[in-house]
């Protein structure tokens, strides 16, 4: 499938090390419901000490993302990625250690950071794709499939291991993501690198990308904290909330399939307009509206939409530069919103109520097809650019 999806040779030569650094950095984040519950059950921590654990780990990974993002050269980065995996696999062995707190912070500490360095490294080579949505999307799948075959053992391995079970598949996830990274291209050895290494790439049109993929993900992550408590509020039952929350993640795939196979048919910025205000409208009849059709529907489409304008908002930031600094930066403000979404999803909740969050959702996607909107005037301005957003 995977073949049929990416049939570029050379695009195919990225998939592998690119499909190895999203299990490193992605994984987590994914099975983020399970660990906060087997770190309050069996490792005894309070919800919020958990809570705290996990936003910790995906906040510090993001911002060494960030950081290392605006760091990067036109060199070999494979050293790199490799030495952030190891980090990683270290971590997380040192969170069997100790089921203490401060023991834990430590552990997950050094595996965030290295999950940092793996996105900022490895995530920079998808710039070098032919096409990159086809790219992409390839790499979304293989992620959420990765995830969805851990989220079905994990509760076995949470009876017999305890807190341990979760964070020995997030081992044996590193240990694959590391050696998928050994075939990592370097970088230097590309043809067709004109860019000045010392120059940044982060002008006007890239910080208006990377801000607007930052507002569409944190309203994702404070959607997504709720999505029990809006379903709960239409009226159905935790088991029927399970099963819809199930089938969102097949059409989050149906969804990722989709981007690849559009492409850029309909104009990447025409796609990507279209996505955006779906998904926005789909988040605010589902907080808004408690008949229960249209809450199914609005989240078949909020699911269709969600990964799909993701994939194209990083195909946006991976053709504005070749260096792969600006979608490494993308990646990193992917998990940063979603880390921080559950806090901001809190506090608007608790001052105004479930529903208010579909309205400050809304209005993170307005600003940011504003953003874009500004992006696509500019175009003009800069021919690469030019040529992806039309």
């Amino acid at each position: 499938m995977l073949r049929k999806l990416v049939p570029n040779k050379r695009d195919r030569l990225i998939l592998l090390p690119a499909i190895g650094s999203q299990f490193i950095v992605s994984t987590s984040l994914f099975l983020m419901p399970v660990l906060i519950d087997s770190l309050q059950v069996k490792a005894g921590l309070s919800g919020r000490a958990a809570g705290f654990l996990l936003s910790m780990e995906l906040v510090v990974s993001a911002c060494t993302t960030l950081f290392l993002s605006a760091k990067l050269h036109v060199h070999s980065t494979r050293r790199w990625a490799l030495f952030g995996g190891l980090l990683a696999i270290l971590g997380t062995v040192l969170t069997f250690v100790s089921p203490l707190l401060p023991a834990l912070i430590g552990a997950r500490l050094t595996a965030g950071i290295g999950a940092g360095i793996v996105g900022a490294e490895a995530t920079s080579v998808l710039s070098r794709g032919i096409e990159r949505e086809k790219l992409i999307a390839a790499v979304t799948i293989s992620s959420i499939a990765n995830a969805a075959i851990w989220l079905a053992i994990l509760p076995y391995l949470v009876d017999r291991l305890g807190y341990r079970g979760p964070y020995a598949c997030l081992l044996l996830i590193n240990l694959i993501g590391t050696v998928l990274l050994r075939r990592l291209p370097s970088l230097s050895k590309q043809k067709g690198i004109s860019e000045n290494p010392a120059r940044s790439p982060f002008n006007l049109a890239a910080m208006l990308v990377v801000a607007a993929i930052f507002l569409t993900q944190l309203g994702q992550g404070a959607f997504w904290s709720l999505e029990e408590t809006f379903g709960r509020r239409a009226g159905f039952s935790s088991y029927t909330i399970g099963i819809l929350l199930g089938a969102a993640t097949l059409l989050l795939l149906l969804g990722a399939v989709g981007s690849a196979w559009a492409s850029e048919r309909f104009g990447r910025f025409s796609g990507m307009l279209i996505l955006i205000v779906v998904n926005a409208l789909s988040i605010l009849f589902i907080s808004t509206i408690t008949v229960h059709w249209v809450f199914v529907a609005a989240n078949i489409l909020q699911s269709i939409t969600n990964l799909s304008s993701v994939i194209y908002q990083l195909g946006l930031s991976a053709s504005i530069d070749r260096t792969g600094r600006v979608i490494a930066a993308s990646t990193g403000l992917v998990t940063l919103g979603n880390g921080l979404g559950p806090s901001l999803s809190a506090s608007v909740s608790g001052a105004f109520g479930p529903s208010s969050v579909g309205v400050v959702v809304l209005a993170f996607n307005v600003i940011a097809l504003m953003l874009y909107c500004a992006v696509k005037l500019r175009d003009t301005e800069r021919q690469p650019l030019s040529a992806s957003v039309t």
